[in-house]
């Protein structure tokens, strides 16, 4: 597989082009049971490790069109401002990319 470089803001490389969008998405988790193991816990929270990444469907609108993919949880971040999170996914590939 051939990887594409791209130099972005924040001296971020991608494999691919980004292109920025504002529209809303409706997502849910995996409906199965899924195993983890704990690693650490608080009173604030817990770090687990699965076999897995975290699998998430997702519909959202582009170009006019609503489009719906399955994607893998690659990282989350807590905003330094306030409370809101940010989350990457990667989409999974199937043959016509519709998944619901």
């Amino acid at each position: 597989m051939e990887m594409f470089m791209n130099k972005q803001e924040h001296d971020d490389f991608r494999r691919a082009l980004r292109r920025q969008v504002s529209t809303k998405v409706e997502f849910f988790v995996h409906g199965d049971i899924e195993n983890a193991s704990a690693v650490d816990i608080s009173e604030t929270g817990i770090q687990f490790v699965t076999d897995e990444p975290v699998k998430v469907r997702m519909r959202l609108e582009l170009d006019g069109k609503t489009r719906e993919f399955v994607a893998r949880m690659v990282w989350a971040r807590k905003s330094a401002e306030n409370d809101s999170m940010s989350y990457g996914l990667e989409f999974i590939p199937d043959n016509d990319q519709c998944v619901f």
